[in-house]
C-alpha cells in the first residue's frame, strides 16, 4: 500500500526542498577549507546540489502543468453545470406546458 500526499501538500514540499538547498550549499562551503587537501571531495556534493536543483525545477514545472489542467477541468465542469441548469429549466417549462426560451436568452 502506498500513501499519496494530497495535491495541496506538493507546493509546500517543493518550497521546503528549495529552502534546504542553501543550507546544503552553505555546509559545503564551510567544509571547503577543511577539504583543501582533497578538492575533489566537494565535487560530488556540488553535483548532488545541481541534480537536486534540476529535479526541483522539473517538479515545479509538473505542478504548474497539473494546476493548469485542474483549472481547465474546473472551467469545463462549470460550463457543464450551467448547461445542465439551463436544460433543466427548459425541461420544466416543457413539462408545465409553457414554451421553452431559447438557450442564452
Amino acid at each position: 500500500m502506498t500513501y499519496r500526499l494530497p495535491f495541496s501538500c506538493v507546493p509546500g514540499l517543493l518550497a521546503l526542498g528549495l529552502l534546504s538547498l542553501p543550507a546544503l550549499a552553505a555546509g559545503a562551503q564551510a567544509a571547503a577549507p577543511r577539504a583543501a587537501a582533497a578538492p575533489a571531495a566537494s565535487s560530488p556534493l556540488h553535483q548532488q546540489v545541481s541534480r537536486d536543483k534540476s529535479r526541483v525545477a522539473r517538479l515545479q514545472q509538473g505542478v504548474a502543468e497539473q494546476e493548469s489542467r485542474s483549472r481547465q477541468a474546473a472551467a469545463r465542469l462549470q460550463q457543464q453545470d450551467s448547461t445542465i441548469a439551463e436544460l433543466k429549466k427548459q425541461l420544466q417549462a416543457v413539462q408545465s406546458g409553457q414554451k421553452p426560451s431559447p438557450a442564452g436568452q
